[in-house]
């Protein structure tokens, strides 16, 4: 090898050096781009499956609310009917609704007054902090208290 050759050898060192940096350089920021980009997507999904999952239940409470009223008239009425049938009927309606998460709340004389599900509308004697008399029950769906047990309660001293 010639000095000539060793010095365009250098020479060509030189200049590809830089140019070696300055990919690498490029590549990184490509792969930290691509990195943001897929963490930015995956939170998008995240975002998208979670106000899927809300809307989907609001749908569902809202509808839940809407049946409310006519669902106390029917297991009032059912309360005043021997009527084997139709008892077996509204047994059935019941364990459906119970099975997407509805669920009566049927709070028991005694028991202590819960703020989240219970409804305190008048006080009356005794023990404190317990419920006194149920004057109707509530509603929930899932975690979602829809309607709230409305009962009398003792008033803590």
């Amino acid at each position: 090898m010639t000095q000539q050759d060793a010095t365009s050898d250098s020479s060509a060192e030189k200049d590809i050096d830089p140019r070696v940096t300055e990919l690498q350089e490029q590549l990184n920021s490509a792969e930290q781009a691509k990195l943001r980009a897929l963490a930015d997507l995956e939170n998008f999904r995240r975002r998208e499956s979670e106000s899927r999952a809300m809307w989907s239940h609001n749908a569902v409470a809202s509808w839940a609310q809407s049946i409310l009223p006519s669902l106390q008239e029917l297991l009032l009425g059912a309360e005043h009917t021997e009527d084997a049938d139709v008892q077996k009927v509204i047994a059935k309606f019941m364990e459906k609704l119970k099975e997407q998460g509805l669920e009566k709340i049927d709070p028991i004389p005694g028991e202590e007054i819960n703020p989240d599900e219970h409804a305190v509308l008048m006080t009356e004697k005794g023990t404190p902090g317990t419920i006194v008399q149920v004057l109707e029950s509530g509603w929930k769906l899932n975690d979602t208290i829809l309607v709230p047990a409305k009962v009398s309660g003792a008033p803590l001293e």
